[in-house]
């Protein structure tokens, strides 16, 4: 067998994580894990895990590769934490999401469809383009579906009527598709577009995290439809109701497409941050390139954020739009309101990791992430302060009575080592918070090298680390006691780079000190997010 460069290289920095990436074994039946330390009883329930397991094919025409992350195979994990008086014993069962597309990929050496960041043959004609783009992409098989993003149980307004009788998962993306599946074994059950929730959310793309209601448990997303005047829909979704409404509907010359991965929340408002991570010709160009990343136009300094302010409750639609300076980001980590000394507005607060530029996207290629990755080095020696996550808080001056002026937007706070695919104590969420966690990258290895809490005060950081041990992000579980908002643990999946093998860690959230961890014998795919349902 032929090894390719790739697989000769030592891994970046000492560091391995390779098999993160090439994640492909499934254990359908849930087998139970071995457990060292303790995981307290209160952490009991099911940790849920997203993203991709692996990113290549053996095909009739030789190997295939997926060339960006975000357009791994999906493959959902599921860690059952049962409870006992010593604490908890854990079972782990996992599912690959889209046999039938790698069937179709092993068949035909390619993958068809619209996608993040996959690159495409450069001799495919005009004419096959075109009829590429005006061919249905919804299948209606979930296996052909590669939706694995974000994860929730239940999610207002998504389910069938005969399925809200049960329990269903429901996975996100960027795009308006959904998912469904079983809570249990993972088998796919079904895929769906927004438009069953409301049938004017006709557009293609949408946020991977619909922002939710702490209290009602009420979702908030957008739709966005392309076209000569692009058109955002803020809309929300009932608990209770499953009703949908569409809160506001935007649309200008200073409106552009972008690609939005996350909303802000508070008690009164929807904040919509459009990053100048802008889609050429008005989003047409995605079907031209048939990849979303390749249509983001170059990212251009002078280009600003805009801030869309959307009232939740009374039906004002747009109350205010704000600008700032470029930057961009994938995700929120919180929002909150407090009243202003005159009464005359409501301080918003918005809470985010934030970077440069968008070089942070073309790092995500696997050749750049990968420890054996033949662009790892050179592309983190260019681009290292663009790919470094950067600590915000947005001040906006929201007036009590609507006003077309637009107000310059304050930022109050801003340091690095803050951490990625962020979370926070959920009772504080849409509150003011303190400490986020997150995964976190100092240059020590190609990926990332460990998890920090950080106070959104000070920044001060508690860093837990360990060579050649990748971890995925961290879940904040709370505990039985009133202990603050720190007073829990943190569930991360954690690849052993030297083993190949992963493990289930909780930490003290307080501390970053390790609890206990449970190990499996395989490893879990490096993914994107987690959700954890108490038992």
């Amino acid at each position: 067998m032929t090894v390719s460069i790739e697989e000769t290289r030592r891994p970046y920095k000492s560091w391995p994580n390779d098999a993160g990436f090439d994640a492909s074994i499934e254990q359908r039946t849930p087998i139970p894990l071995k457990v060292t330390g303790t995981i307290p009883s209160f952490a009991a329930g099911t940790l849920y895990r997203t993203g991709p397991g692996h990113h290549k094919e053996n095909t009739d025409r030789g190997e295939f590769r997926v060339s960006h992350w975000f357009d791994g195979f999906t493959h959902i994990h599921r860690f059952q934490l049962i409870s006992t008086p010593s604490g908890c014993t854990v079972l782990y069962n996992s599912r690959r999401q889209v046999d039938d597309l790698l069937e179709i990929v092993r068949k035909t050496g390619k993958l068809d469809g619209i996608s993040f960041g996959q690159k495409r043959e450069p001799c495919t004609s005009f004419f096959a383009k075109l009829k590429s783009v005006f061919e249905p992409q919804r299948s209606g098989n979930p296996q052909l579906e590669n939706v694995g993003v974000t994860i929730a149980l239940n999610a207002p307004g998504l389910s069938s009527s005969s399925e809200k009788r049960h329990n269903v998962l429901t996975t996100f993306t960027d795009t308006s598709a959904v998912k469904h599946l079983d809570p249990t074994t993972l088998k796919p059950i079904g895929v769906a577009s927004q438009t069953i929730l409301h049938p004017a959310l006709t557009g293609q793309l949408s946020a991977a995290h619909p922002a939710q209601c702490p209290l009602t448990g009420d979702t908030y997303n957008y739709n966005l439809a392309f076209g000569v005047a692009v058109t955002y829909r803020i809309f929300h979704t009932s608990a209770s109701t499953h009703e949908t409404s569409i809160l506001a509907t935007i649309s200008g010359t200073d409106i552009k497409p972008a690609y939005v991965h996350s909303l802000f929340l508070t008690p009164s408002f929807v904040i919509l941050a459009i990053w100048p991570s802008h889609i050429a010709a008005g989003g047409v160009k995605i079907l031209w390139e048939r990849n979303l990343l390749d249509a983001i136009a170059s990212f251009d300094p002078t280009n600003p954020i805009v801030w869309l302010v959307i009232d939740r409750h009374h039906g004002r639609g747009l109350v205010s739009k704000f600008t700032s300076p470029a930057a961009f980001a994938f995700h929120s980590i919180n929002a909150f309101e407090e009243p202003s000394l005159d009464a005359a507005t409501t301080e918003v607060f918005c809470d985010v990791v934030q970077y440069h530029n968008l070089d942070i996207l073309h790092k995500n290629y696997y050749y750049n992430l990968k420890s054996t990755g033949p662009g790892v080095a050179d592309f983190i020696a260019t681009h290292r302060e663009g790919i470094k996550t950067h600590f915000a808080r947005y001040r906006l001056s929201v007036p009590s009575t609507p006003s077309k002026k637009s107000r310059p937007t304050e930022i109050a706070k801003t340091y690095p080592l803050i951490g990625e695919l962020p979370t926070i104590n959920p009772s504080f969420a849409t509150k003011r918070a303190r400490f986020t966690y997150g995964v976190v990258d100092r240059g020590l290895s190609s990926f990332v090298d460990g998890i920090a809490k950080t106070d959104m005060e000070t920044g001060e950081n508690w860093i837990w680390e360990k060579m050649g041990h990748t971890p995925g992000e961290p879940i904040f579980v709370a505990g039985v006691e009133d202990e603050g908002e720190d007073g829990g643990v943190v569930l991360s999946v954690v690849l052993d780079g030297v083993k190949g093998t992963s493990y289930l860690l909780c930490l003290s959230a307080r501390n970053m000190v390790e609890l206990g961890r449970a190990e499996v014998l395989v490893a879990v795919g490096l993914g994107f997010h987690g959700r954890h349902i108490a038992a």
